[in-house]
Parts: structure tokens; C-alpha cells; sequence
């Protein structure tokens, strides 16, 4: 599914950024272009990477 319309960015490829160390809504920008048009997907651009902070597999991760 497009997240990013501006860029047509998927949700696939924003969670692949996300997974490759993507924080923030500008680190997701900087790796897959994700956010970086009009701005109106940073809502869930955020949600994803909150979601993904909060995943046990995550948490586990960065306790290591």
C-alpha cells in the first residue's frame, strides 16, 4: 500500500528503512524518500516508527 503518494513509497519500503535503522521521519526520508513532499503521510511515517520502537523484537535488540 502507498504511504507516500508524493514519492510512491510503500509501506513495504518504508518498513524496510524502519528495520535498517531509520528513527526519526527525516532518517526515513533520507533512506527511502518517504515524507518528503507535501508532508500530509508524516502522521503515519511517525506511527510506523513508534510502532516499531515499541515491538518486543526491538526492545530485545537494543537491550543486547
Amino acid at each position: 500500500m502507498y504511504v507516500c503518494h508524493c514519492k510512491a513509497v510503500t509501506d513495504r519500503t518504508i518498513d524496510a528503512a524502519i528495520a535498517s535503522g531509520a528513527r526519526t521521519i527525516a532518517e526515513v526520508t533520507a533512506r527511502c524518500r518517504a515524507g518528503g513532499g507535501c508532508g500530509g503521510c508524516h502522521g503515519v511515517l511517525q506511527a510506523l516508527v513508534d510502532a516499531t520502537a515499541a515491538s518486543p523484537e526491538s526492545a530485545g535488540a537494543s537491550a543486547a
